[in-house]
């Protein structure tokens, strides 16, 4: 992104791209807990196991995302029906910091960390 373009968005004549934003803070965070992992001892097969787990929960969450578009066409109820796609989005999540939370204890354990 040009100079201009930053400039423009800082001073709101342009708005800022939310989805970037967030990709980049998402990256940030996986490379925070890369970091994190190498300092403590895991090697870099421990971290791909675990960077796995994130790659998979949100290729599953990005296809529940999919399901949503075109959903307030047609629809009484807009949120009742992307309830059950914001629904399982949360699932996910959750089971990702679990599997997480899992694996590193699981790697962690086997290298009597």
């Amino acid at each position: 992104m040009g100079i201009f373009q930053r400039l423009a968005e800082k001073l709101g004549i342009i708005p800022e791209n939310r989805t970037k934003k967030i990709n980049e803070e998402r990256e940030n965070q996986k490379n925070i807990m890369i970091t994190n992992l190498l300092n403590i001892g895991f090697s870099e097969e421990d971290v791909k196991e675990v960077i796995e787990i994130i790659v998979k929960a949100e290729k599953d969450i990005q296809e529940q995302k999919d399901l949503l578009i075109g959903t307030n066409i047609n629809v009484d109820d807009v949120n009742l029906a992307m309830k059950p796609s914001f629904d399982e989005i949360r699932r996910l999540q959750q089971k990702m910091a679990l599997d997480i939370r899992t694996k590193i204890a699981e790697i962690k354990q086997r290298k009597g960390i």
